[in-house]
């Protein structure tokens, strides 16, 4: 998919099935020069891989600016608030979209530890800047994404394994969509909560509680998204009431519910970062 001007153009793939079902899917992009073009980036409960052999994204997280970085390539962790990224073009790479134990089982690094993101030939070395030379040298996005396959093969074949506990534990809180206490969760897989805390912390970079409110929080874009009522939504959601929606809401999206879907309207159209969740909002550009 690409624009009439030849100014931006997207691909997308579907992971090699030997990687395993964390690995979610393949998207290439590509920018040509343009205005400043910024996105606002919800918590989504997955990781994020961005694979880069272009010009730098600056990204801040809401309400820091001070803490604004460039970046060419990131693997960001899930998190609970948002963030903004912009840029002017020149972009190049792919982004993998990961749940969280697959990257911890590919990267073999604690995402509790690592903060807005780290530079991945910091885990990797120079295996990763060999791999974004050959990425800018391949003309064809479906070669591309082949090189990509490889990469993370080679990864996996040198990772970690993450827990069965915590993978169930994903899973339960995915099915539930967040709609799942802590203790009941603990007691379905038969350790501690503080055992599972720890365990989630380090292998998904959110304890079960947090990722629980971003998947609430999914949830509810979701249908907001499609013109639900706030007040349906926090009933359908698992919210006390209205206004507990719209703290969530807003302290996760720095956007209140009626402003979001607002916004998604005019700026929600093919920005999305993985199938079934809303991700991104498109601001300006």
């Amino acid at each position: 998919m690409s624009s009439l001007d030849g100014g931006w153009e997207y691909a997308v793939a579907q992971p090699r099935l030997s990687l395993g079902p964390g690995v979610l899917s393949y998207r290439g992009f590509r920018f040509a020069s343009c205005p400043l073009r910024r996105r606002l980036e919800i918590p989504c409960g997955l990781a994020t891989l961005i694979i880069g052999f272009g010009q730098s994204l600056r990204i801040a997280p809401h309400g820091s600016p001070d803490r604004s970085r460039s970046v060419v390539s990131l693997l960001s962790p899930p998190g609970t608030g948002s963030a903004t990224g912009e840029h002017t073009g020149g972009l190049q790479g792919v982004e993998v979209m990961l749940t969280p134990w697959a990257a911890f089982e590919l990267f073999g690094v604690a995402l509790g530890e690592l903060g807005l993101g780290l530079d991945p030939a910091e885990i990797v070395g120079d295996r990763f800047d060999d791999l974004t030379r050959e990425l800018d040298r391949t003309p064809c996005w479906t070669e591309r994404f082949a090189l990509v396959d490889q990469f993370l093969l080679r990864c996996r074949s040198t990772g970690r394994t993450a827990s069965d506990r915590v993978i169930s534990a994903w899973h339960q809180l995915e099915a539930a969509r967040g709609m799942l206490g802590p203790a009941v969760l603990a007691e379905r897989l038969d350790c501690s909560q503080r055992q599972l805390e720890r365990r989630c912390g380090e292998q998904l970079g959110l304890t079960p509680k947090r990722l629980a409110r971003v998947l609430r929080l999914q949830h509810a874009a979701t249908l907001l998204a499609s013109d639900i009522r706030p007040g349906e939504v926090a009933a359908r959601c698992g919210f006390y009431d209205q206004a507990h929606l719209t703290r969530e809401f807003t302290a996760m999206t720095s956007r209140p519910p009626l402003r979001f879907a607002a916004e998604h309207r005019t700026g929600g159209a093919g920005v999305n970062r993985a199938p079934g969740r809303i991700t991104s909002i498109l601001l300006d550009g």
